[in-house]
């Protein structure tokens, strides 16, 4: 038996197979997917779809133990099983065909996905409906139940619609550490290429409006040295929105500015924005604002205020850096080569600091109002 994705030509016949004999019909897939055919000499035997898994599945994120931030950054690493169709056929093996497809699809997906997407796979999830199926194919196949949907599907008009029958939840880790790297605090490096960064609202969601409020203030009492004709933004507002962007990971002064008008209207009303009077909602400074309040002030002294409202508020741990050598002409002894290590703390150490991203960025020409 051979499991391989289907090619384009044959994507239509295997979306009309799909429609006519699957109960749930064509899955009419979305996003990032890959059909797979099973085939014993050239007919074929079983059809399965993979595509992005579900935003929100209650029993799933509790069995993985993930937070919200990590979900946001690491879902695209779970893939669902949308699909699993078995055709009928007769041979050798034919009752075991259905699990022998499934655990050949699992050993060979995540490198597909990474091929065509450019990241891998980490877990599989899938749904079964325990009035019409017991799930014995995915059990065989490594696949663990974890869970139950809470009665609802996916709906293209009104998102989600009620469903009278909850659906058992399986999954099936690509890898024994799947789990662990899901809820890791920091996954490794040939992983961690592959989070997404999280988006701006919520990285301003991290400080809590106590903590832009209190940005605001430390970052008010710097000199202003902008024109008071026209001034409709404080100073402290237009400087805690630089910050918060660029610790969002925003380079120059424009991105700056996309991320201050993502901003909620709570967000705005704890960093003082102007409130247009016509329409009673705050706005958040425009690039321009943004960019002559840059160029204007004092970016060493924006970078040690930022620093110590950060020790202040006790929002970063302490940051250890490390250093080692290893002596010359030592490698050959038997005990192995001698080395010297060393540990300083970042303690007095700037946190944050805007020099290549911002203040550069800043100094050029100013832009046209245009």
């Amino acid at each position: 038996m051979n499991v391989r994705p289907v090619l384009a030509d044959e994507e239509s016949e295997w979306n009309r197979t799909m429609e006519e004999r699957h109960p749930l019909g064509d899955p009419h897939l979305a996003g990032h997917q890959i059909r797979y055919v099973a085939e014993v000499k050239g007919r074929w035997v079983a059809l399965a779809s993979f595509s992005a898994c579900a935003y929100h599945l209650a029993d799933r994120d509790r069995w993985i133990g993930w937070t919200v931030e990590q979900a946001i950054q690491r879902r695209h690493l779970v893939v669902q099983n949308s699909r699993f169709l078995t055709l009928p056929w007769e041979g050798e093996g034919e009752r075991a065909f259905a699990s022998r497809v499934l655990a050949a699809v699992a050993r060979r997906l995540s490198s597909d996905w990474q091929e065509r997407f450019g990241h891998p796979v980490l877990l599989l999830e899938t749904f079964v409906d325990p009035a019409f199926h017991r799930g014995v194919c995915y059990l065989a196949a490594g696949w663990t139940e974890v869970g139950a949907t809470r009665g609802f599907r996916r709906d293209a008009r009104e998102f989600y619609c009620a469903d009278s029958t909850p659906k058992a939840i399986w999954v099936r880790p690509l890898r024994p550490d799947a789990r662990d790297l899901l809820r890791a605090e920091q996954m490794p490096a040939e992983l961690a290429c592959s989070e997404k960064p999280l988006p701006p609202k919520q990285v301003a969601a991290r400080l809590g409006f106590a903590g832009l409020r209190s940005l605001f203030t430390a970052l008010q009492a710097l000199p202003d040295r902008r024109r008071t004709n026209g001034r409709r933004y404080p100073l402290g507002c237009c400087l805690s929105g630089l910050a918060c962007a660029v610790l969002a990971g925003c380079k120059g002064v424009r991105e700056c500015a996309e991320f201050a008008a993502s901003l909620s209207q709570t967000h705005l009303e704890a960093l003082r924005a102007w409130r247009n009077p016509k329409t009673r909602r705050y706005q958040a400074p425009a690039y321009v604002t943004l960019w002559r309040t840059a160029a204007s002030v004092d970016g060493e002294l924006f970078e040690q205020t930022v620093n110590q409202w950060f020790r202040d508020e006790q929002r970063l741990p302490e940051a250890v850096a490390l250093d080692g050598k290893t002596l010359r002409a030592t490698l050959q002894n038997e005990d192995g080569g001698v080395c010297a290590v060393s540990a300083v703390s970042h303690a007095g150490s700037p946190l944050f600091s805007t020099r290549s991203s911002l203040t550069r960025k800043a100094r050029r020409s100013p832009p046209s109002k245009s």
